[in-house]
């Protein structure tokens, strides 16, 4: 049940504005512990998300969900909140680095009352050299919870506490550009149950219309070897998104739960409310003025409103590099050397990241915002 809707939350979520609002419906699935027996948990899911997203994807998520469990079932009804943040610098070379950190709170309250509280976080350092993207990130998890058990409903209680830690690393390898990415990946983690290691490989698939994630993971624990992954995926549509998980949710060393034997959910969002950079005008993103040899001379305009201080053009094919452009009376324009392909790009604009509302072809990326795509199929 917490792993399923954590692994919903962390999906990014289409959002032209920096700050977005939402309200968020569904429904879950969670399996026993694999090679245990037992019935599925159902439950419908209902809660608020709030987001913001700054420059080079540095931001703050937080979100509140209620759970009710249906019929009969061995879940009970949960309350869950968490609060993520997101640390992001570009030092140039295609170098970049960070601090993740996210606190979550959970409460059962039937069958039996169940709380727990964790914070993990850690740094995250990152190179992108052409299309190739290479991340290592240390974590560092503590944590409590407490139960209280019945042995008959009527008699006394017993109420056990524990304290949760764990810390360890995580290294990926991720290879592509524009709407498709692979990539292997790896970790290993040491906590008060013991040492775990997995490895595994990731396809990311792209598009205007969504993003999805194929995934595999071997898992090496202190209760023997495990095989999880699954599929998630975002649906973004005019101001709604639809987010999902199926699988076999992962075991987690900081709290300590174990793998199930299969899990899925839906979310709808709705978003109540967005803010951001507003610039009037049309928008024309882009115009190929040469090609020759697998490149094109490109010529990227975007209108801003006087008072703008600075804009500039950012995309995987500047490394993610920060293009200044050139104020004119058509707009601010730059012109760059774009090879042949699909392209992932955005703007800043007083160094805040902004995608123009009427363009046509966008894609939410890895960091909860959207970027625009820019096609390049080569001379006729």
């Amino acid at each position: 049940m917490t792993l399923t809707a954590t692994t919903l939350g962390l999906l990014p979520v289409s959002a032209a504005a920096q700050t977005d609002v939402s309200l968020e419906v569904g429904a879950s699935q969670v399996g026993p512990a694999a090679g245990l027996d037992g019935d599925h948990a159902r439950f419908g899911m209902a809660g608020v998300r709030a987001s913001f997203y700054g420059m080079e994807g540095s931001g703050v998520t937080a979100s509140l969900m209620f759970g009710r469990a249906f019929g009969d079932t061995t879940g009970g009804d949960f309350v869950s909140g968490v609060l993520s943040s997101a640390l992001r610098t570009d030092w140039g070379g295609g170098w970049s680095g960070g601090v993740d950190a996210e606190f979550v709170g959970f409460q059962v309250r039937n069958p039996f009352p169940y709380t727990a509280l964790a914070f993990e976080g850690g740094p995250t350092l990152s190179l992108r050299a052409g299309p190739v993207t290479t991340t290592a990130k240390g974590v560092l998890g503590v944590g409590s919870s407490r139960v209280e058990l019945w042995r008959r409903v009527d008699g006394p209680s017993r109420t056990f506490e524990d304290d949760l830690w764990r810390f360890g690393a995580t290294g990926e390898v991720l290879v592509g550009t524009g709407s498709l990415r692979a990539g292997l990946l790896g970790g290993a983690h040491k906590s008060k149950a013991g040492n775990y290691t997995s490895g595994g490989g990731r396809l990311v698939i792209a598009g205007s219309w969504a993003v999805a994630e194929i995934r595999a993971d071997w898992w090496d624990t202190p209760l023997g070897d495990e095989l999880t992954g699954g599929v998630s995926f975002v649906i973004p549509l005019s101001g709604w998104s639809f987010r999902g998980f199926f699988g076999k949710s992962e075991p987690d060393p900081l709290t300590l739960a174990e793998p199930g034997s299969g899990s899925g959910g839906l979310l709808v969002s709705r978003s109540l409310y967005n803010s951001g950079l507003e610039l009037g005008g049309s928008t024309v993103p882009y115009e190929v003025l040469s090609d020759s040899d697998g490149t094109a001379r490109v010529r990227i305009r975007t209108d801003a409103p006087a008072e703008s201080r600075a804009v500039a053009v950012l995309g995987d094919f500047t490394l993610w590099e920060a293009v200044p452009m050139t104020r004119t009376n058509d707009g601010w324009v730059a012109e760059l050397e774009v090879p042949h392909g699909t392209h992932h790009y955005g703007f800043l604009v007083n160094d805040e990241w902004y995608v123009p509302d009427d363009t046509q072809d966008v894609v939410p990326d890895e960091w909860g915002r959207v970027s625009a795509i820019l096609v390049i199929e080569g001379a006729s």
